[in-house]
C-alpha cells in the first residue's frame, strides 16, 4: 500500500521569521518538526512571486516552461494585461499526474488552480478565481455546511483603512473558517495526495515584517501560532504513514529604498510618457492626504475607460481589482488621482508595464506586440545596451542599485514563450516601482514585500530527522513528491530528486530513479475571429 503525501504550504514563510518564534515557544509545532524531521532553506524561482512559484512546485519547471510569469500576463499588447488562470499552464501539474496513476488528489487553496483541470475531484480554487464559484464540485456546500462561510480573501478593507488590530482580527477568524471546512474534508474524504495552503503568513508579513523581525508584532505572533496549531491538528489527525511535506513559495525582506524603474527608462530615452503621466506628477499628494481622503470619500481611479463597466459585470473581476489594488497598486498610487496614468506603447522601446508586479522589463518587440517598436534586428543590440547600463546604475549614496540583471536566454534557455520578460534584475536594498509616482529616480517607503528563499521542511516516515540540508530549489519539490508516491518523474522537468532529504531507511533513499514521459502539454492551435465566425456560421443550417 503506498504511503500519502500532505503538503501544508506556507506563503511567503521566512526562516528569518520562524526560526526565532519557535525557540522562543511561540511555534512549538514548527519547534518539533525542526527536531523530528528534515528542513533547509528553498530557493524561489525568478521571479519570486506566487504565481509562477507555486506553478513550479507543481510542475518542477520553471517559468519559462510553464508559462506562469506574474498574476497579469501580456497579450497581443503589452498595453492589455490579462490575469493569469491555469489555461496559460503548458505542463501537466503534479496533481494531474496523480490521478493519472490511480491516486486521488485534493486541493485546496492552490494558486493557478483555477478553473479546476480535474473536473471530478476536490478542488477549492484560491486568489484570482474568475466566477463566483471556487468550490468543485459545487454540491460540496451541501455535504459541507461550512464552505458557506468560505472566503477566498479576509476583508482586505480593513488595511485599506488602516485598522492593523481589525485586520489581525478577521485573518484570525478568516483561517478559523477555513480550517472548519478542510479539518471535515481531511477526515471524511479519500485521498492520497492531500494540498492546503495558508496563505495568512504572507498576508500578515505584507502588512508587518518589518516589527517581526524584531518580534514587535503581538498580532503577527498570534497569527503564526494560529497556523501553528492549525498544522498541529493536521499532525494528530493524519492517517498512519503520511509523509508531510512543508514549503513556502518565497521568503520576505524589509525594503526602505524604492526604484523608480520606468522614470529611469524614461531618463534614458527607452519609454516615453503619455500626457496623462505628465498630469500624475503634478497629482502627486503627502500620503497623509491619501489617508484621509480614502477614509473619509470615495475615491475614483479613472484606470481605464472600460474597466467600471466591466467591474460591475463581472464580480470575480471586482475582486480580483480589489486585491490587486492592496498588494500592488496601493504603496504607490495617490489615491486622489483622476488621470489614466500610461505608457505611449507606440513610442517605446523597453518598459516595466502597468500591472507587472515582478524586477523585470519587457522590450516591445514589434513580431510579438501590437504597436511594438523594436524588430527583431534591432532587438539584441537593444537588449544589451540596457543590460549594461542597468549594471551601472548608481544611487546618490553611490551605491550600486542592481545586483543581479539576467537575460531572457541567462535565465530559462531557449523554452521561454515571446511574451515572457526580456530581462530580470535583482536589485541591492531596493524595490521597484513602475508607477510614475515621482520625478525622481529614487525615494523612501517602508515595503514588505518577496525575498528568494523560502522555507523547505519533511516529517514523516520517508523523511530525515534532526537535520538541515542545503542547496534545495522549488524545482525540486515536484520531483521529490512523485519519487516518494513511486510515480515516475517526468524526463523534462528541471528539478531533481534530493536524495539527502530521506531517511537512510527509507526506499526513497535507494530506490532506483524512475522517469517517464515529458509532461508539456501541446498547444491548442489559435483560431483567429474570423475563422471562429466562419466556422460557427458553417454550422448553421439555413
Amino acid at each position: 500500500m503506498k504511503k500519502k503525501l500532505l503538503v501544508l504550504g506556507l506563503d511567503g514563510a521566512d526562516w528569518k521569521i520562524l526560526k526565532p518564534f519557535a525557540e522562543k515557544g511561540y511555534l512549538p509545532t514548527i519547534a518539533r518538526i525542526l527536531k523530528e524531521g528534515v528542513h533547509g532553506a528553498l530557493e524561489s524561482t525568478i521571479p519570486s512571486m506566487t504565481a509562477p512559484s507555486w506553478t513550479t512546485f507543481v510542475t518542477g519547471k520553471h517559468p519559462g516552461k510553464h508559462g506562469l510569469f506574474d498574476f497579469l500576463l501580456p497579450t497581443d499588447s503589452l498595453a492589455h494585461m490579462k490575469f493569469a488562470t491555469s489555461r496559460d499552464i503548458r505542463d501537466k501539474t503534479i496533481y494531474e499526474i496523480v490521478k493519472e496513476n490511480g491516486l486521488t488528489p485534493i486541493l485546496i487553496n492552490l494558486p493557478g488552480s483555477w478553473p479546476p483541470r480535474l473536473a471530478d475531484d476536490i478542488t477549492i480554487t484560491s486568489i484570482l478565481t474568475q466566477g463566483d464559484q471556487w468550490i468543485y464540485p459545487a454540491s460540496l456546500k451541501k455535504e459541507f455546511p461550512e464552505l458557506t462561510k468560505y472566503r477566498l480573501t479576509p476583508n482586505e478593507s480593513l488595511r485599506l483603512k488602516e485598522n492593523e488590530s481589525g485586520y489581525i482580527e478577521d485573518l484570525l477568524l478568516h483561517l478559523d473558517e477555513w480550517m472548519a471546512a478542510t479539518k471535515r474534508i481531511f477526515k471524511e474524504k479519500p485521498w492520497d495526495f492531500f494540498f492546503f495552503l495558508f496563505s495568512h503568513t504572507d498576508w500578515v508579513s505584507h502588512l508587518c515584517f518589518d516589527k517581526m523581525l524584531t518580534d514587535n508584532h503581538e498580532g503577527a505572533r498570534r497569527v503564526f501560532a494560529k497556523v501553528d496549531e492549525s498544522i498541529a491538528w493536521f499532525l494528530e489527525n493524519k492517517p498512519t504513514d503520511t509523509n508531510v511535506l512543508f514549503v513556502s513559495d518565497h521568503g520576505f525582506a524589509a525594503y526602505h529604498k524604492i526604484f523608480y524603474f520606468n522614470r529611469w527608462l524614461e531618463k534614458e530615452g527607452y519609454l516615453t510618457t503619455n500626457n496623462q503621466g505628465d498630469a500624475h506628477h503634478g497629482a502627486v499628494t503627502r500620503r497623509a492626504k491619501e489617508t484621509d481622503k480614502i477614509r473619509n470619500t470615495k475615491t475614483r481611479l479613472n484606470l481605464g475607460s472600460g474597466l467600471f463597466t466591466a467591474l460591475s459585470r463581472f464580480p470575480w473581476l471586482e475582486r480580483a481589482a480589489k486585491w490587486s489594488y492592496h498588494h500592488i497598486i496601493k504603496p504607490y498610487l495617490p489615491l486622489d488621482l483622476k488621470v489614466n496614468v500610461g505608457i505611449d506603447f507606440s513610442k517605446t522601446r523597453v518598459c516595466f508595464p502597468k500591472g507587472a508586479y515582478i524586477t523585470n522589463a519587457y522590450i516591445n518587440k514589434d513580431w510579438v506586440y501590437q504597436n511594438g517598436t523594436v524588430s527583431r534586428e534591432q532587438y539584441p543590440k537593444l537588449r544589451a545596451e540596457v543590460v549594461e547600463k542597468m549594471r551601472n546604475i548608481h544611487d546618490p549614496e553611490g551605491q550600486p542599485v542592481v545586483a543581479r540583471v539576467f537575460t531572457r536566454d541567462e535565465v530559462y534557455g531557449q523554452d521561454a514563450p515571446e511574451q515572457a520578460p526580456d530581462i530580470f534584475f535583482e536589485l541591492n536594498e531596493y524595490w521597484l516601482v513602475g508607477q510614475f509616482q515621482s520625478g525622481n529616480l529614487f525615494g523612501k517607503s517602508l515595503e514588505n514585500k518577496h525575498d528568494k528563499y523560502g522555507i523547505f521542511m519533511g516529517l514523516g516516515p520517508d523523511f530525515a530527522s534532526d537535520k538541515e540540508v542545503v542547496g534545495l530549489k522549488m524545482q525540486d519539490m515536484t520531483p521529490n513528491m512523485l519519487h516518494l508516491l513511486d510515480i515516475p518523474v517526468p524526463k523534462d522537468c528541471d528539478g531533481k530528486v534530493n536524495r539527502e532529504i530521506f531517511s537512510d531507511n527509507s526506499s526513497a533513499k535507494h530506490r532506483e530513479l524512475s522517469f517517464g514521459a515529458s509532461s508539456k502539454i501541446q498547444p491548442q492551435p489559435k483560431i483567429s475571429e474570423k475563422d471562429a465566425i466562419k466556422k460557427a456560421l458553417g454550422k448553421i443550417k439555413f
